[in-house]
């Protein structure tokens, strides 16, 4: 009834090439310490560096989250939905003591440009800013024209912190994302 232990062996010896053949294209898992964040709960769809891609929790809406240089502790993203909405969201290391409306974050660029803004702050924890078609929000154009402005690094500043963003291969990211975000919606 049961196959002999060395058929057994046999058949789960060759599977093994079948199951790392798989895994090759598999993006590289993301750290066990930063697993747990709420904004990396849909499923990875592409790596580029410090850079992935993720279906958003809602149908047809995607991430692209940074993570910055170091220890990764630093994190923005950008999301996309059907409607063509782009949101930058910036979390905040620390809930702020008082109830605040908005928080001053700083992006720079290492060719130069920096943009100091006031993002919203959603839920305690984070700083947004969103843009849609037909409306405009000059904080995500800003957003946006410092990271296509910069060569090699990007710094997020908020309170005392200052993370520093690899952004060699977001061009690359970033044409990945805009094609996901692209895509017609199927009803």
């Amino acid at each position: 009834m049961f196959p002999r232990p060395r058929t057994l062996l046999i058949a789960i010896v060759s599977l093994v090439p079948v199951v790392v053949a798989a895994r090759a294209d598999v993006p590289a898992p993301v750290p066990a310490v930063h697993q747990s964040e709420p904004f990396r709960q849909g499923v990875l769809v592409d790596t580029f560096g410090q850079w992935e891609i993720r279906k958003g929790l809602i149908d047809h809406t995607f991430l692209l989250i940074g993570a910055s240089k170091g220890d990764g502790e630093g994190h923005f993203w950008l999301h996309c939905d059907q409607n063509n909405m782009i949101t930058v969201a910036v979390p905040l290391l620390e809930r702020p003591h008082d109830r605040v409306r908005s928080h001053a974050v700083t992006i720079h660029a290492d060719t130069g440009p920096t943009r100091a803004m006031s993002l919203v702050v959603f839920e305690d924890f984070v700083a947004v800013a969103i843009d849609y078609d037909g409306g405009r929000n000059d904080k995500v154009a800003d957003f946006l024209d410092v990271l296509r402005s910069a060569k090699d690094t990007v710094t997020i500043s908020y309170s005392d912190h200052n993370f520093d963003y690899d952004v060699t291969q977001l061009q690359a990211a970033q044409s990945r994302f805009r094609e996901l975000c692209s895509r017609p919606t199927r009803r």
